[in-house]
């Protein structure tokens, strides 16, 4: 796979306030102009790119942008999506409804959630004509002009004859992006949100995306970004976007929308005695054995990946694993669900007591959700 870079769905977005807010009413475009620089845009992309025909990909992405739609200030816009077969991991669209899903997003995103974030944003810029907007802040200009400028915009063309196009308006850093960004990107991300959470998305999806693309974005040196460089780095949307999902009132399980291992029980020895050992992202939690109220060893493990699994795909943090009281035993709970019991047996198997073995276990909780927090790091 590509390294993730900004999709450019993320980069041509909204000027846009919250659905309650609604779209300004005065604005100089007709739907007759709109529509003429879309499928002028759209012709020049068909040059440009090979189409991805792949019918179960095309009726999944067409089923989110119909649920999006309703919820969106244009619910009437006749939305065209095109799938492009190109591994990068970008999305862009251009005025009058079309959007375009590159390959590479469609297999990159882990949820439908993440892939409803995406496209929120192209449906974004289409509902508050940004993208002509911002043109016409540039300067007046010739329909073939505009679609020159939109696409390299949109596509990050950079050919001859655009070039020639930008230099002689000089609008490409000075004009239209650097002002576009500053104040569309978070006005954008704001209109998303409100879409996701209107079509029952979780908004989440698009958070943990930009999370990649941050991470991402950390990894690369620090070099000339071109077209990118008058855009907010993606740390920025993560602060702004975690800000906005909080005071929505969602809580934000990043498992819930990303792909993630679930723990597992392995065979192993403790203090040279044969031992199931629970672990969780490569921490070993607990060492167990037969234990008399319990059964089978096997079938006591499957319990416990099965208890544990749920509470982490609900959200568990680490603050929410504590030592408890259970049947006159010592226990492990979170989110007032008990996840498994500790036996005198269990605590042989480490030479210690059943009280400092529940509080090694609760360490292991820590160090294990710890490490998954900094894989999260941007």
């Amino acid at each position: 796979m590509n390294a993730l870079r900004y999709p450019k769905s993320l980069i041509a977005v909204a000027l846009a306030a919250l659905l309650s807010v609604g779209v300004a009413t005065a604005r100089e475009w007709s739907e007759e102009y709109e529509k003429q620089v879309g499928d002028r845009t759209a012709a020049e992309i068909a040059k440009e790119y090979k189409v991805y025909e792949n019918e179960e990909q095309q009726q999944r992405v067409e089923k989110i942008v119909a649920d999006l739609a309703a919820h969106t200030q244009r619910p009437d816009v006749a939305y065209q999506v095109v799938l492009l077969d190109d591994e990068e991991v970008n999305a862009f669209s251009v005025p009058g409804g079309h959007i375009y899903i590159y390959k590479g997003v469609l297999n990159a995103v882990e949820s439908e959630a993440q892939l409803a974030g995406i496209i929120a944003h192209e449906m974004a810029h289409n509902c508050t004509y940004d993208v002509l907007d911002q043109l016409k802040r540039a300067h007046d200009m010739s329909l073939a002009t505009a679609v020159a400028l939109i696409l390299s915009i949109a596509t990050g063309r950079s050919d001859d004859t655009t070039y020639g196009v930008l230099t002689a308006g000089q609008v490409v850093t000075r004009g239209i992006l650097s002002k576009y960004s500053i104040e569309i990107e978070s006005r954008a991300d704001r209109n998303a949100l409100s879409y996701l959470l209107g079509a029952g998305y979780n908004p989440v999806g698009l958070l943990t995306f930009m999370e990649r693309l941050a991470r991402e974005e950390r990894s690369r040196p620090t070099t000339e970004l071109g077209i990118f460089q008058t855009h907010p780095l993606s740390t920025q949307r993560v602060s702004h976007l975690t800000h906005l999902i909080q005071d929505a009132g969602v809580e934000i399980n990043r498992r819930a929308v990303t792909k993630w291992d679930p723990p597992i029980v392995e065979e192993g020895e403790v203090g040279g005695r044969p031992a199931q050992i629970l672990k969780l992202w490569d921490q070993e939690l607990f060492a167990f054995a037969d234990a008399p109220d319990e059964g089978d060893v096997t079938v006591r493990g499957q319990r416990m990946v099965e208890a544990l699994t749920q509470v982490l795909r609900d959200g568990a943090r680490a603050f929410e694993f504590r030592t408890v009281s259970h049947q006159n035993h010592t226990a492990i709970a979170a989110r007032d669900k008990i996840l498994f019991t500790i036996y005198p047996e269990d605590a042989a198997l480490v030479g210690k007591s059943v009280a400092d073995t529940a509080m090694e276990v609760n360490r292991a909780f820590r160090r294990a959700l710890f490490w998954e927090r900094i894989q999260r790091l941007y």
